[in-house]
């Protein structure tokens, strides 16, 4: 097939594009060229997404399927639909599990696993205004889906919508949320936790970067009559121990894990700007089974995937200054209130 992908050298991209060149696919990669697209094979084509002229020129001839990881809001979508209108045979658009109303609900009491259709198109534009950086994404994002699957029925364009977990986590994951706990545990030192994590432990569940890649690509090679939507989250569900017990055997030690109240933590001497930041995954579960019904899809095990994301961690980060690992060994010292 020919493949179109916009946001080729991300986190998932990275992924995703040499996925499909393993696959035998042609394929062509639209970027500013903020960043290099490191897999050899692929065309790199050069154009804003904003600016349907320059896509058309950029983005010659037909393509089976597009792949789109870094649509934000409507016009990001409408403006290559305008560009491209008649060479696009499915469009295939990386969500977020975020969408859901239900997703923070869930974080202060027990919920039901969230399902496809409990965030359909028409709800989607429904929901409260957050002014906030957080909020803005996810009502771009819902406004996004929405009128992405209003355009696509309009011009009879199959479209398929993937809504990974709200934390994504493999190799280049540069946010920190993985190597968070993986750096503390693989030191043997103390890993302090806030009370409420004891309380409210989960379940948790995340995404695999390389498995929302090669969600993606068996999507983008099965479009849907009309329109489609997955899940996309690893199957596991676990607590933090659990989560961080796997980290620990995975580097040979054990997961030397405490607790303390929040405030404590927020006044300890290597919290950052007084605020004790971890990057805890959402405690809500997602339902994944269409992916596996529909897509005939496989998920890479979780002991596999942190392996492979540590090794990637250990190098990146070698020499590397990040505030929250800075004060560790205040850390690691620090006797706990």
């Amino acid at each position: 097939m020919r493949m179109l992908v916009i946001g080729g050298s991300g986190l998932i991209g990275r992924q995703l594009v040499p996925h499909l060149l393993a696959k035998g696919h042609d394929v062509v990669v639209l970027s500013r060229g903020n960043r290099r697209i490191e897999a050899s094979g692929a065309r790199h084509v050069l154009a804003d997404r904003r600016d349907p002229a320059a896509v058309r020129k950029a983005a010659q001839g037909t393509f089976d399927a597009l792949i789109d990881n870094v649509a934000y809001v409507p016009e990001d979508a409408r403006s290559v639909l305008g560009a491209l209108e008649g060479r696009i045979g499915h469009y295939v658009l990386t969500s977020t599990a975020f969408v859901y109303p239900a997703l923070d609900a869930g974080e202060f009491g027990p919920s039901a696993p969230l399902r496809e259709q409990d965030a359909p198109p028409a709800s989607l534009a429904t929901w409260g205004q957050d002014d906030s950086p957080h909020g803005r994404y996810v009502q771009g994002k819902r406004l996004l889906e929405r009128s992405l699957y209003e355009d696509c029925l309009e011009l009879g364009l199959p479209l398929t919508i993937i809504r990974p977990a709200p934390q994504i986590m493999g190799p280049y994951t540069e946010d920190g949320r993985f190597a968070w706990f993986w750096l503390r545990t693989a030191d043997g030192g103390a890993i302090w936790l806030p009370m409420e994590a004891r309380v409210h432990a989960g379940p948790c569940q995340v995404a695999y970067s390389g498995d929302v890649a090669r969600i993606l690509a068996a999507a983008a090679a099965r479009p849907p009559k009309t329109y489609a939507v997955h899940n996309a989250a690893q199957p596991e569900l676990w607590s933090y121990e659990e989560y961080l017990g796997l980290m620990a055997e995975i580097v040979g030690r054990r997961a030397d894990v405490r607790y303390a109240t929040r405030d404590a933590l927020d006044r300890s001497s290597f919290a950052v700007e007084g605020v004790y930041r971890l990057p805890l995954p959402y405690r809500v579960a997602l339902e994944v089974s269409s992916v596996a019904d529909r897509l005939t899809f496989s998920w890479t095990p979780m002991r596999s995937w942190m392996a492979q994301t540590g090794d990637w961690v250990g190098r990146y980060y070698v020499g590397r200054q990040e505030p929250w690992y800075r004060l560790r060994s205040e850390e690691i010292a620090w006797p706990g209130f």
